[in-house]
C-alpha cells in the first residue's frame, strides 16, 4: 500500500499506508481536523511516496486575504 504524509511548510502532522489518494484525502482532512489548533489557520499538503520521492496529490486549509482582495456582491 502506497505511504501518505499530511504536513506544512515545516511540519510533518502524520503518515499512513492507505490504498488510494481518495481515502487519503478523507484521512488528510480527518487529521487536520484533529490537529486544527496546531494548524492554526495554515495551508496544508496531502503526499505520496512514489519511487522514493514524495508526491504533492492535495492540499487545504485557509488562506489569509489581504484586505481589499475580497469581491464586492
Amino acid at each position: 500500500m502506497p505511504m501518505y504524509q499530511v504536513r506544512t511548510e515545516d511540519e510533518v502532522l502524520a503518515e499512513a499506508e492507505l490504498p488510494t489518494d481518495s481515502k487519503a484525502m478523507t484521512w488528510a482532512v480527518r487529521v487536520t481536523t484533529v490537529h486544527r489548533k496546531a494548524l492554526r489557520g495554515r495551508r496544508w499538503q496531502g503526499h505520496r511516496l512514489v519511487g522514493g520521492e514524495w508526491e504533492h496529490r492535495f492540499g487545504g486549509g485557509r488562506r489569509t486575504a489581504a484586505r481589499g482582495d475580497a469581491t464586492a456582491g
